[in-house]
This record gives structure tokens, C-alpha cells and sequence, in this order.
């Protein structure tokens, strides 16, 4: 049971807290409909649409969850450009909706296109989903900017980093994150903290805290699939590799946190009764990031993200967990 004098004033420094999320912002695209026949053009499905909406995904929906926990935040991700070289109109559409969300949405246009998934949905069941990214999955491609992109996005983040208290980096390997944005980060002298893709592993080193699932630990660590290793091996092995502090989430059987000094530890779940998992891991590494802004130590934050994360699996789709709701949480 965590203790009401530690974590309530943690708790209630979340408003005063500037969390810079950098990563790969997307809009998340979900037509939905009703089937009810076969196309007599070829053998699929037709989907009679009923509504369409956007949400922010990726980085930006990690905003979204710090804006949620009441927290401050600007984001900086790359996005597309139209012929005159100015944000597309997808990446106009996610700075709207960033505004709408109380997110300061820091943009800058060097993609073929903005990442823009969208989900055709039949009722509950997804049909189909159509990308549109300017690096391929599994591709193996690597986005390299002009050398006028660099320079604006150095002055970029480095203005946006004056303002901040903590990082936290969002990284889907779509192009954001390179060598040369992590050693800007980590030279910062700020507290970064990485959501991790694992193809992007060697970028990480040097960085305060990573947080990868039990899957994607054992990508970064290139170890055999098929071998079950306990969480705390992975966190260790993690932590000898990166040369940072690690949290590996293992769904419900909770988290490990092994830092550099101090003693591992082991934090079980706290989800009552689990319906989706679906934005879970942004949630866990927003509210880490808050805490941390906040003053607390690794160990604290991470109490208090496992506690988040138990909120928002017990709703459907994704969703965010505010303060309110996270110490209501903890109470119970």
C-alpha cells in the first residue's frame, strides 16, 4: 500500500509539471459501418459507413494522456509537407486537434506525408487497416533529413527544451528519432525517459529510464523467443545494455524496475478485472514521466504509473486516466 504522504503531494504537483513529448505523432482514422453484403465487384466485404471521427495516436496520444493526468506538454514530431513545403493537411488536422487538447503541438514538416492509420470497422471488428507513412514497416529504410531540417529542428527542441522539466520520448521507428535528437535529449542534462521501439535500441543509451514491455525487451536484447525469461532477468539485462535505469511492464504480472543504484523491484499488478490493454504503455510512460517532473523517484513514479495503467485496462479502446481517477485508484 502505498503511503498517502508520499504520493498525494506528487499527485498534486502534476499542474506545475512541463513534460516535452518527442516521438512519431499520428492520426488514428476509424470509419465505422454495418455489413450486410458481399461486393459483386470481388469477394469482400461492403461496409455501409455510420460515422467517421480521428484521434490523436502515436506520440500525440501520449500528450493527451500527460494533458489528461493534468499535466503541461509540447510535442515535437515530424510531420508531411504539401508542394510548398508547409505542414500537409493531415498534419494541419493533428495540430488542430492537438490545440483542441491542450497540447503546444510543435511541428515540423519534413515527411512525405503525416502518419495517418485508418481502421475500417464493422461494428467492434476491425476489417482492415490502411497506413499512410513515409517509411515502411520492415522496410529497413531510414529517413535522412535535409541538413536546413536539422538546423530547424535543433532550434526547435532546443527552445522547447528550456521550457521542459522531463522528456519523454515516443518512438515508433517512423523517422522522428535518430542519433542525433537522442544525443541532443540525453546532453540536455534533462530527465529522459524512452518508450522504446527495438529496432531503434542503440539510440538509447545514455537515457534515464526505459520502459519496454516483456516483447519488446526481449527484441532489444535479441534473445531467443521461445526461452521464457523471468522479468527480472530482462530489466537486468536491459539495464547492463543501455546503461540506464529499466522498467519492464509484464501486463498482469505487473512491472519490474531495476535501476542502476539501489536495489530491483518488483511492483505486482493493480488491474482488478482486464477488458483491453489497447494504450496502456502510453499511459504507464505519462504518468512516469509527471511523476518524476513532480519529484518523485523511480520507484515512486513507477507505484504510481502501475496504478495508472490498472485504471485504464479496465475500460475499453484507449483511454486516459486523470489525477482524480488515479488517486481514487490508489485509495481503493
Amino acid at each position: 500500500m502505498l503511503r498517502e504522504n508520499l504520493w498525494r503531494p506528487v499527485l498534486e504537483c502534476f499542474c506545475s509539471v512541463r513534460v516535452l513529448v518527442v516521438g512519431d505523432a499520428m492520426l488514428d482514422h476509424y470509419v465505422i459501418g454495418n455489413v450486410s453484403r458481399i461486393s459483386p465487384e470481388a469477394p469482400v466485404p461492403i461496409l455501409h459507413v455510420r460515422e467517421e471521427f480521428d484521434r490523436l495516436g502515436g506520440a500525440a496520444n501520449v500528450a493527451a494522456n500527460v494533458v489528461a493526468l493534468g499535466g503541461k506538454t509540447a510535442l515535437f514530431s515530424l510531420v508531411g509537407h504539401d508542394s510548398a513545403g508547409q505542414v500537409d493537411r493531415d498534419g494541419l488536422h493533428l495540430q488542430e486537434k492537438c490545440v483542441d487538447g491542450g497540447i503546444d503541438a510543435r511541428l515540423l514538416p519534413s515527411l512525405g506525408c503525416t502518419i495517418r492509420k485508418t481502421r475500417m470497422m464493422a461494428g467492434r471488428q476491425q476489417m482492415l487497416r490502411v497506413d499512410w507513412e513515409p517509411v515502411p514497416e520492415g522496410k529497413g529504410d531510414v529517413l535522412r533529413l535535409s541538413e536546413s531540417d536539422c538546423a530547424r529542428r535543433q532550434s526547435m527542441l532546443q527552445q522547447a527544451l528550456e521550457d521542459a522539466d522531463v522528456v519523454l520520448v515516443s518512438d515508433y521507428a517512423k523517422g522522428t528519432v535518430d542519433e542525433a535528437l537522442m544525443q541532443l535529449l540525453v546532453q540536455s542534462g534533462k530527465p529522459v525517459v524512452v518508450d522504446p521501439r527495438p529496432r531503434n535500441a542503440g539510440l538509447y543509451k545514455g537515457i534515464s529510464l526505459i520502459t519496454p514491455n516483456r516483447k519488446e525487451a526481449g527484441e532489444i536484447l535479441g534473445l531467443d523467443g521461445t526461452v521464457r525469461y523471468s522479468g527480472c532477468e530482462l530489466a537486468e539485462m536491459i539495464r547492463d545494455k543501455l546503461a540506464c535505469d529499466a522498467l519492464v511492464t509484464l501486463g498482469e504480472e505487473g512491472m519490474v524496475l531495476c535501476p542502476r543504484e539501489g536495489q530491483m523491484v518488483a511492483i505486482p499488478t493493480r488491474a482488478r478485472e482486464v477488458f483491453d490493454v489497447t494504450g496502456a504503455g502510453d499511459t504507464v510512460a505519462a504518468t512516469i514521466a509527471l511523476a518524476r517532473g513532480a519529484g518523485a523517484n523511480w520507484e515512486l513514479a513507477a507505484q504510481l504509473a502501475n496504478a495508472a495503467a490498472g485504471v485504464v485496462v479496465g475500460h475499453i479502446g484507449t483511454a486516459s486516466v486523470t489525477a482524480d481517477e488515479l488517486a481514487h485508484a490508489i485509495l481503493s
